[in-house]
Formats: structure tokens, C-alpha cells, sequence
């Protein structure tokens, strides 16, 4: 690694400890026997080296030749082998000189061998094939000859029937055909041979590329010349990358000298007479000065900084204005009585500055459930489980200077019910978004916009139908823009009026959700209403713990009946019965005077009805 001399002259004495890599370095004649013992198994550090030299060299006995281990083992090696200042000594004084280079060429050969399918085509011999390429077949043709050409006066009777079966004579026919379809099926491309060439060419002129057959023609010797740069006998390289090879190569090599030299690193650990210890590390050239506290028997501690200015160098540093006294028997005559007479003027104060803090956020969340269980009950009833989750969340700025308000908040609420005959329906879907800023006119009064959306999260439908869906993410959806001022009596209570109020109602998805039943005409995907909005929002507590959320939104649109107003009516209210248990129930009313809904009277006319939806239940609830 490299050798330490650290010099303490301080009377008091300083213990110094020195470690690398969590090991103490000892110096005795012990210590020069390198063998460790571990388990039973005995190593010296060469044997060690060329056990683990071993396991590094195998690359069948590792899952991965880029094992984490395998590396780390590597780079273990390289250490023991050389200690890293004499590799570096021997590169600092290795003479990277210019070397003299030359142009060459070197030539490349490889053989493959061939699969002759006939005379003139064959094929490389280097693809595994599951069957052969040449399809052989044997044909057997019957000739017979002519009997009027046989003399059979002179042949006895006797022998003609042998004589008349010899007439028929077999031939047999070898035809070879070759599978160009399967060949081709494999990617393998067939080359012939017409008028002494190769076709197509295995040769490229342009490249280097040639080729040639072998004497026996079973093998094809593919060779290619590539120009290099060859080092005269001086260079300890055969072939340069580069013209600029050696001073490339000596400008990598100082600068990674350089980065290993600023980044090896030692930890040492000082020590003082009371058992108290200090780490520090010995780097390159690091400025900063560390404190340690020096004690002698007396348990006497002055303070003394550390600074590490280079490679090999310790700064010390005494603290400054240390003044050490020791009590000593004196004559009274010898004493020196001074008198002095304190301050007693008292010290300005100043007031502290508030540092303002601009933002606030708030998320809560809540689960109700509500159990209803029926076992042969005469007077009829079926069992159900309902449950309901509401979570919202909230981000306020408030800028007191600057006389700014900004809040904004989101709320997702989704409710189910289950019964054994109709299975799980939803119950409740709600998304809200709500901002709003608000500039400071007054005292409780504020100017104020609002921006308001309204949709919700799943499918809906209209049981007992439950294949037709009546709406949907965003169909419909709801959004409410306005202008005007703001009111506050009190911190729970809030009046706000926007006479300049814009309000749309659009359904995206025509084809698959009817906007007419939420108040679109027909043909049409939205709603347009310009009018006046009225928000009043209220919160307080009765009954020993009783509390009430109460919030009514109208809407009257300027344009088209005025008088009817829509109205978005929901009360919340919560008793808490136990740390973290609630009993909720939540009322929501909604009138919209665009949504029709049929009369049971047999006609086609529609009016528009209230909407109310009530859940209460038992609530696990939390707030951050």
C-alpha cells in the first residue's frame, strides 16, 4: 500500500493506532509468517494466490464469467502479486519513445468443408441437417423383345414357355433430385459452378476476400488480407491499433496513475490515554481540519486539529487561547486582590423574524362498512355487505404579504354493495376536483374564481340491466368555471357567490353511453350553461362530539329557466366512538332540472326528480 511515518511529539502523549481495511499491521518476528489458519485449513499467501489464481482461471466451474466474485477475486490477485508503487515506479520510468512503424498486410485463412450435390452445386458442410439434401430414386423398366424375332420352329414345344419368359428383361433406372425447397428452408445458400467461377461469388475483390478450392475439392479455403501497422523489434508490440499508439498509450497510463494516486486511501484511528478514539483518513491534498480531544492522566484535555496537506504528511495544530493552570500553594501577602465593577447596562433585543411558511397540505382517508345478515326470517330480507372508501386531499398556499390565497383539493369516493341473489353492485362513484384563489379585499371578504369538476370512476348502470352501461370515466363529466367574492363569518363557515359562472356537461363516448340521460340533447356532446353560481360550505360540532360537514352548491343557468336552479346537496356526519372508529353517515342530494327521468303513467314524458343516494356505517378513518 504505502509506508506511514507518523511522528506525536506532545508531552501529554498520544496512543496511535494504525489500520488497513479493518486489520492491524503488525511488526514483529512473528509476523513474518504469512500463514492463516482457518478451520483447520492451512494457507500461506502464496499457495492462497495460486488456490484462488485457479478458481478465477476455470470459467466452467462459474454460472457467469462476469461474476461479481470472479472480478472482485481478480482484482485481489493483482494486489498480492505487486504492491501498487512498484507498478507505478516501473510505468513512470518505462520510455514510451516513438517507435518506427510499417504498413503490412496479413492474410487470413479458414477452410470449410464442402457437400457436393452434384458435379456443378454444393453446399457449405458447416449446417446440421436432419435429413439428406439428395433425393434418390430407383425406377425398374420391363423390356421385352420381340418373339418374331426368335426362330421358334426350331425350338422343341417343350421348351418354348422358358423360352417366351426369358423374352422379358428388367432394367433399373438411378435418377437423383435435389431439394432446393428444404435447402433454401435452412437459409443455406447453393453455389455452382459455371464457366471456373463460383456462382454466386465467394470472393470480394474490394474487401480482400478470395477463395479457392483444395486439391480433393472437398474443402474450400477462404482467405482475406488486412492491412495493419506493424512495430519495429524495439516495441514490446507486434501490431499498433494507431499511428499515435505509444504517446496514446502513455497519456492513458499517467492519467490513471494520477486518479489512482488521488484516490487510494488509508483510515487510521488515534487514540488517547482514556479509551476515546478518533478516525481520520489519510488522503491526497484534502484541506479540512479535524478536531481531537487529547487527555492525559489528570484527565486534562486540550484540542489539537488534524489536517492532511499531502501524500505522506500529518498537520498539527494546537487549538488556539489554551491556557493551562494548575493550582499552587501561595502566601496571601503574594495574592493579587482585584476589584472591578460589572456592566450593568442592559442589551438591545431584537424582535425574532417570522420565517413564512407558504404552503400547507393534508390528505385523508376513510372506510365504511355496513353488515346485514339474514337466516330463515319470516318477515323476508336478504343479506348484504356494503362498504364505501372516501379519500381527499388538499394543497393551500397563503401568502400573508402579498394578500394571496390559492387551495386546491381532490376527493375519490367509491362504494359497493354485495347480496347473495344480485352479487356485487356499485353504489356510490365519485371524482372531485375543486381550486380556487382568492385575493384579500377586506377583512372575511375576498375576491375569488373557482374552478370546479365533477365525474366519476367506474361503470355504471341501471339495475337490473347490468349489460348496457349509463355512464362512465368522464362520461359524463362536469366542470364549473366562475368569477366573484368570497365571504367568511367565521373559520367554519363560507359563503361564495359567482355571479359570472360558466358550466359544462359533455359525455366523450356518444357511441357506447346515451348523454341523453344526463341532460345532453340528442346529436349533441355537451351542454353549454352560462349563470350564476352559489357555494356554501359548513362545519361544527353538537352533541358531545357530533360532528357536521354540511356543503350546497346551486347553479342558475341566465339563458334557459332561470328559476329552475340545480342543486348539489351532500351532509356528512361522524361520531367518533373510538380511537380510530367512527360512526359516518352521508347524505347526498342532487336536483338537476336537465336530467329526465320517466313517469309511470304508461306515456313517454319525463320529468326531472331528486337524486338522493344515504349511506351510514362504521368507519375506520386517518388523517395525515
Amino acid at each position: 500500500m504505502r509506508a506511514l511515518i507518523i511522528c506525536f511529539l506532545i508531552s501529554s502523549g498520544i496512543l496511535v493506532s494504525v489500520k488497513s481495511q479493518g486489520q492491524n499491521l503488525k511488526e514483529s518476528a512473528a509476523s513474518k509468517s504469512d500463514t492463516v489458519v482457518t478451520s483447520g485449513i492451512r494457507f500461506s499467501s502464496s499457495t492462497a494466490s495460486d488456490y484462488i489464481l485457479k478458481l478465477v482461471r476455470k470459467e466452467r466451474l462459474w454460472r457467469n464469467p462476469e461474476d461479481t466474485l470472479r472480478l472482485s477475486l481478480s482484482r485481489l490477485l493483482d494486489h498480492t502479486r505487486e504492491p501498487f508503487d512498484s507498478v507505478r515506479t516501473r510505468l513512470v520510468e518505462y520510455p514510451f519513445a516513438p517507435v518506427e512503424i510499417k504498413s503490412s498486410t496479413f492474410v487470413l485463412h479458414d477452410t470449410l468443408p464442402l457437400r457436393w450435390l452434384d458435379k456443378a452445386s454444393f453446399i457449405i458442410d458447416t449446417f446440421l441437417l436432419d435429413k439428406d439434401p439428395v433425393i434418390r430414386q430407383k425406377t425398374i423398366v420391363m423390356r421385352v423383345i420381340d418373339p418374331l424375332s426368335v426362330p421358334f420352329a426350331i425350338i422343341p414345344p417343350e421348351k418354348q414357355e422358358q423360352i417366351e419368359a426369358l423374352l422379358q428383361v428388367k432394367d433399373t433406372i438411378l435418377t437423383e433430385f435435389i431439394d432446393t425447397a428444404y435447402i433454401r428452408s435452412k437459409n443455406i445458400e447453393i453455389y455452382r459452378i459455371r464457366k471456373n467461377a463460383i456462382v454466386p461469388s465467394l470472393s470480394y475483390p474490394t474487401k480482400g476476400i478470395s477463395a479457392t478450392f483444395l486439391e480433393d475439392s472437398s474443402k474450400i479455403m477462404i482467405s482475406k488480407s488486412l492491412p495493419v501497422l506493424m512495430a519495429d523489434k524495439r516495441s514490446p508490440f507486434y501490431i499498433l491499433p494507431g499511428k499515435q499508439m505509444p504517446d496514446s498509450l502513455q497519456a492513458a497510463v499517467e492519467t490513471l496513475l494520477s486518479f489512482a494516486w488521488e484516490r487510494d486511501s488509508l483510515p487510521i484511528f488515534l487514540g488517547d490515554a482514556s479509551g476515546g478514539r478518533t478516525a481520520f483518513w489519510l488522503t491526497s491534498g484534502r484541506d479540512e481540519l479535524y478536531r481531537h480531544w487529547v487527555k492525559n492522566s489528570k484527565n486534562d484535555s486540550i484540542t489539537i486539529w488534524m489536517g492532511n496537506p499531502s501524500k505522506y504528511d500529518i498537520l498539527l495544530i494546537l487549538e488556539e487561547e489554551i491556557n493551562v493552570e494548575r493550582p499552587e500553594k501561595k502566601r496571601v501577602d503574594d495574592i493579587p486582590i482585584i476589584s472591578a465593577e460589572p456592566s450593568r447596562s442592559l442589551v438591545k433585543l431584537q424582535a425574532l423574524k417570522e420565517i413564512p411558511i407558504y404552503w400547507d397540505y393534508g390528505f385523508s382517508g376513510s372506510f365504511s362498512l355496513n353488515q346485514n345478515y339474514l337466516s330463515n326470517w319470516a318477515r323476508g330480507g336478504e343479506s348484504s355487505l356494503a362498504s364505501i372508501i372516501d379519500m381527499s386531499s388538499n394543497a393551500d398556499y397563503h401568502n400573508k404579504e402579498s394578500k394571496v390565497k390559492w387551495s386546491s383539493s381532490g376527493r375519490m369516493r367509491y362504494g359497493t354493495v354485495r347480496t347473495k341473489e344480485k352479487g356485487s353492485r356499485k353504489n356510490a362513484d365519485l371524482i372531485e376536483l375543486n381550486s380556487q384563489y382568492n385575493t384579500v379585499l377586506r377583512e372575511k371578504l375576498d375576491f375569488s374564481s373557482v374552478f370546479y369538476m365533477k365525474t366519476q370512476l367506474a361503470k355504471g348502470y341501471k339495475y337490473p340491466n347490468d349489460s348496457v352501461p349509463v355512464s362512465r370515466f368522464l362520461n359524463p363529466g362536469t366542470f364549473t368555471i366562475g368569477v366573484g367574492i368570497e365571504y367568511k363569518p367565521d373559520k367554519n363557515t363560507s359563503f361564495n357567490v359567482s355571479p359570472l359562472s360558466y358550466k359544462n356537461t359533455f359525455v366523450l363516448d356518444t357511441a357506447n353511453i346515451n348523454q341523453t340521460l344526463h341532460g345532453i340533447e340528442k346529436h349533441k356532446r355537451s351542454r353549454q350553461e352560462m349563470g350564476g353560481q352559489l357555494v356554501f360550505k359548513n362545519s361544527l360540532t353538537i352533541l358531545n362530539g357530533l360532528d357536521i360537514t354540511n356543503s350546497v352548491r346551486l347553479f342558475s343557468g341566465y339563458l334557459d329557466k332561470p328559476q329552475n336552479v340545480d342543486i348539489d346537496w351532500e351532509i356528512n356526519l361522524e361520531k367518533q366512538i373510538s380511537w380510530y372508529f367512527k360512526v359516518r353517515m352521508n347524505l347526498h342530494l342532487i336536483y338537476d332540472d336537465d336530467i329526465k327521468f320517466p313517469v309511470q303513467d304508461g306515456s313517454d314524458r319525463k320529468v326531472a326528480k331528486a337524486q338522493f343516494n344515504q349511506f351510514m356505517g362504521l368507519t375506520l378513518s386517518f388523517r395525515i
